[in-house]
């Protein structure tokens, strides 16, 4: 039971941010958003992992992953350095 709930807290916070990216006007094709920014969107901090670029891949299988596919964005870059996620709408999954 403790893990099902983990996992619908966890899902939760996804939500919020396939939410904010489904909202984006037609007009937007292309977001540039740091890691603080969706931490900050979805009231917690992503895993340490969310700091390197293959967290960011476009994988349907990874929950986090979901939340943008699903709101028909995918991540074009991420950059470790300075921590900016640039997401795209539309856009070939790879």
């Amino acid at each position: 039971m403790q893990e099902g709930r983990a996992q619908s807290r966890r899902s939760l916070k996804y939500i919020r941010l396939a939410a904010f990216l489904a909202d984006q006007p037609s007009r937007v094709d292309h977001l540039e958003m740091s890691v603080k920014e969706i931490e900050d969107l979805i009231g917690e901090s992503l895993p340490t992992n969310a700091r390197y670029p293959s967290w960011w891949r476009n994988d349907e299988r990874k929950m986090h992953a979901r939340a943008w596919l699903t709101a028909g964005w995918i991540v074009e870059a991420m950059s470790r350095t300075d921590e900016m996620v640039v997401f795209t709408r539309g856009g070939d999954v790879q």
